[in-house]
């Protein structure tokens, strides 16, 4: 008897280990912070999602963090990158199959128009509700990009990089017209691009890339956002006018210009990149194109224009104009344990965030896009960095594109779940009404009709 009691005690004693074992591997609840206990933490591997733009910084980055993580965090993790890449195009979709097919990824790239999807299905956590230090950031974000990394009233995001829609004018066709400066209104563009055509000095007044693809959009909502207008409200209801107001004042004005003469008609069959192809050939007056376009019109090898081109504010009675902001997230695998939630955070807030990485506390990964590459950032401190400045002001003027970036809103409607098909819906209609093939106020009734449609099913 007293042989089996000492049996049951051992087995009960063992039991108890186990147990003890297991709950070290559970994942804290949201809020707490991960019981990691003393470093090094791993072995572990990180599974990684990106597209495919400039691979080598992007691998010079996974290798820096690895290295910084071992050595410079408390505590250190022991960690492998695996990295998975798929085209932009193809992003979503990829990301679409990998978690429905019951796989996942620690940290991805995504995008604000792709945000709300993937958080409504859980596949991306909300970072705050597990690191509340997250948090810290807001202070520091453009509006546009801040309202990009939340959803539901939480951060689930850090920029990776923004893109703001700008107005640029070729300073050479408009001294060849006698044009003393750029356009502030849409009627004065008209006016201009007229005396520009009259005058021979250019074949095309204006290109904007309306083609029906995800480009037409940020078109749209940048001239939308230029006269103050809205489509779509905080609580995703269409609360624009049929007949009149901005939205209204913006496809008559597309239409009118294809009508007149100043716009090819071709643009409906334009990108953004074939836009910035065209006016980097020196004969077009005016176009729209995001930001990260104006490095290629400064390359004297690569553009006709360098050297007289630049920026203006959007023209518009408020001058706002539409930005779009590519993302980091955490994905649902980071929650796998302690250690990999831990690591993941660091990986995150090492590229999306500040961190002091050699004694020197920055916004690292964004900052060396930046410098390197031209590409915009959601930081506001990062415009008075010295390097930065020096950087962007060989691209155009400085202190119209830090302006202009404080006046950049984020498309409306991306968080209700019908947008993409309705914002498809969207780009057909308009793109008919500038034809001529139906009305503005038709092409806009049907457009409200097909938000609230979709709202109601």
């Amino acid at each position: 008897m007293k042989k089996l009691s000492l049996q049951i005690l051992s087995l009960l004693l063992v039991f108890a280990f186990l147990m003890a074992g297991c709950a070290k591997e559970e994942t804290p609840a949201p809020g707490e912070p991960p019981d990691v206990g003393e470093g090094p933490l791993g072995p572990l591997s990180l599974q990684y999602a990106t597209w495919t733009y400039d691979l080598e910084k992007v691998q010079s980055n996974q290798e820096k963090y690895e290295e910084w993580v071992a050595s410079q965090v408390d505590p250190a993790c022991d960690v492998t990158v695996e990295r998975t890449e798929f085209g932009f195009g193809d992003f979503d979709t990829s990301i679409t199959t990998t978690f429905t097919g019951g796989d996942t990824f620690d940290v991805m790239y995504s995008s604000d128009h792709w945000l709300a999807k993937w958080a409504a299905a859980g596949w991306i956590i909300p970072v705050e509700d597990h690191f509340p230090q997250v948090r810290d950031y807001s202070g520091d974000m453009l509006p546009f990009a801040l309202e990009a990394m939340t959803y539901n009233g939480k951060i689930y995001a850090l920029p990776y990089a923004t893109s703001v829609l700008y107005f640029v004018y070729n300073q050479d066709i408009l001294d060849a017209a006698g044009i003393d400066a750029p356009p502030t209104t849409w009627a004065e563009v008209s006016d201009q691009a007229t005396k520009i055509l009259n005058a021979g000095a250019a074949d095309v007044g204006i290109l904007l890339g309306l083609k029906a693809s995800s480009w037409f959009e940020e078109y749209l909502f940048s001239m939308i956002f230029s006269e103050g207008g809205s489509m779509i409200n905080d609580d995703l209801e269409a609360v624009f006018d049929t007949d009149s107001g901005p939205v209204y004042d913006v496809i008559s004005w597309m239409a009118s210009a294809v009508e007149d003469g100043i716009m090819p008609v071709s643009a409906l069959e334009m990108t953004a990149i074939d836009v910035q192809e065209a006016f980097k050939q020196d004969n077009v007056a005016f176009v729209i194109v995001p930001n990260y376009m104006l490095a290629e019109f400064a390359e004297e090898e690569l553009s006709a224009v360098a050297g007289h081109y630049d920026i203006a504010m959007m023209p518009g009675s408020t001058h706002g104009t539409n930005a779009y902001t590519r993302l980091y997230v955490m994905g649902s695998g980071a929650l796998e344990d302690a250690a990999t939630k831990q690591c993941a955070w660091n990986y995150f807030e090492f590229l999306g965030g500040k961190t002091t990485v050699d004694g020197v506390s920055d916004y690292h990964v964004a900052k060396r896009w930046a410098v390197a590459n031209g590409v915009a950032f959601g930081p506001i401190s990062l415009w008075d960095d010295p390097e930065v400045i020096d950087r962007f002001s060989k691209v155009a003027d400085f202190d119209t594109q830090r302006a202009q970036d404080a006046l950049a809103s984020s498309k409306e409607g991306m968080s209700a779940p019908w947008y993409a098909e309705w914002i498809s819906f969207v780009r057909t209609e308009v793109q008919k009404a500038v034809l001529g093939d139906i009305s503005p106020e038709q092409a806009l009734e049907n457009i409200k009709q097909q938000w609230e449609a979709l709202a109601a099913e």
